[in-house]
């Protein structure tokens, strides 16, 4: 029989895993209806939509490191978090303009900045290693669960309830878990969030210098991420015509396969210095990348989304610059929060330079992406080998 405390424990995990979820939801589910998005407003500034919401994360995520005392209460941070994503999700769903639009997305992604570094903290405050990993790996999950099923539903909810609908319900959802969230903290103020001190201070620069061949593989990981819903959204309308709602079936082929895969991984090996598939599984992928631009039939294509996203799943976890527990000397909100504004400054940058590669030249995106998982494939060995728990 659980203790009280482990239920609360437990209810705090929940609660992070849920507002995670909600972050790359709001996020992603947007991916489908750019197209959409052009039309209605009559702007190509539509396509800005992803960078302008996480390049203000990456960079509020980023700037927590400037202040040792950032860290001292990181509920709270998780609670004006999600504040920010709830009036910033409702008032979007009322913007008659794209400039307002944009706007919106730059506030909303400063406000929601604090949130994946601050829930890293609390799922470390636990003096077990094993277990703070576990919890680590938990918000992961969450994150990657967001981002597969937030273009598919933003895609097949479009036709029935619009995306201004759309926003309004994952604005009253934020609200509900700001309100649930904040009542929790005050119940339960017994709950010990231990603080890793900083002994010897370091750099942020020199801490990035250090594990720069990890954090470029988390940065190309979001860059090909954020990359790739944009380029199969742009190709699938362009070569298949497809509405928002077929969109969000093909992204939805391409996530669920991988997710499926990254969550057996994680079970069966937490380790992540395990993981030795990574080659054959970016190789995997770029070779459905470079057969799906052969004009190929839609339910061929499809398939090929599929075994794509069976194959980079391989590389998982994608997010593994932030998976490092800290060691001595260092403050573990000050590596998660590097990790999370390197994270997110690839997700803001995918979509930026498939946007510019996509004008040019029709290929010009997908030769974009086999690039960016050759260099990832060079840089695995040193990822695998060289990330472990503590």
């Amino acid at each position: 029989m659980k203790t009280p405390a482990k239920n609360q424990n437990a209810l705090l995990n929940i609660f992070l895993g849920t507002s995670c979820f909600l972050l790359m939801f709001q996020l992603y589910c947007i991916a489908p209806l750019l197209p959409a998005y052009t039309g209605e407003f009559n702007s190509s500034l539509l396509n800005m939509a992803i960078p302008a919401f996480a390049i203000p994360f990456a960079t509020a995520a980023a700037c927590m490191v400037l202040s040792p005392s950032t860290f001292k209460k990181p509920q709270w941070w998780i609670a004006l978090s999600l504040l920010a994503m709830s009036s910033g999700s409702l008032l979007l769903s009322t913007v008659g303009s794209a400039e307002v639009f944009l706007l919106n997305r730059m506030l909303t992604g400063v406000g929601t900045g604090t949130m994946l570094p601050s829930a890293l903290v609390l799922a470390t405050r636990s003096a077990d290693k094993k277990e703070s990993f576990s919890n680590m790996i938990r918000i992961i999950l969450s994150l990657a669960t967001g981002m597969t099923f937030a273009p598919s539903i933003g895609g097949w909810l479009n036709e029935s309830l619009g995306w201004r609908s759309l926003f309004q319900v994952v604005g009253m959802i934020s609200a509900v878990l700001w309100l649930l969230f904040i009542m929790f903290n005050r119940r339960n103020k017994s709950i010990s969030y231990r603080q890793i001190r900083m002994v010897k201070r370091e750099s942020n620069l020199h801490i990035i210098w250090k594990g720069r061949k990890i954090y470029s593989f988390v940065f190309l990981s979001g860059v090909f991420h954020s990359g790739v819903f944009v380029w199969i959204s742009y190709y699938f309308t362009l070569q298949y015509k497809l509405g928002a709602y077929d969109l969000g079936t093909a992204l939805f082929i391409f996530g669920l396969p991988g997710l499926t895969v990254a969550i057996l991984l994680f079970r069966i090996n937490q380790d992540t210095s395990g993981i030795r598939i990574l080659y054959s599984g970016l190789a995997l992928t770029i070779l459905g990348l470079l057969v799906m631009m052969q004009h190929l039939p839609l339910w061929l294509a499809e398939c090929l989304l599929a075994l794509m996203s069976l194959g980079f799943s391989f590389s998982q976890p994608l997010f593994i610059g932030i998976l490092k527990l800290p060691k001595a000397g260092l403050s573990a909100g000050t590596l998660f929060a590097i990790g999370s504004g390197i994270l997110f400054a690839g997700y803001g940058s995918g979509p930026l330079i498939m946007a510019a590669l996509l004008e040019s030249q029709k290929y010009a995106g997908i030769g974009f992406l086999v690039f960016v998982v050759i260099v990832m494939a060079g840089l695995g060995s040193y990822v695998t080998s060289g990330t472990h728990p503590g």
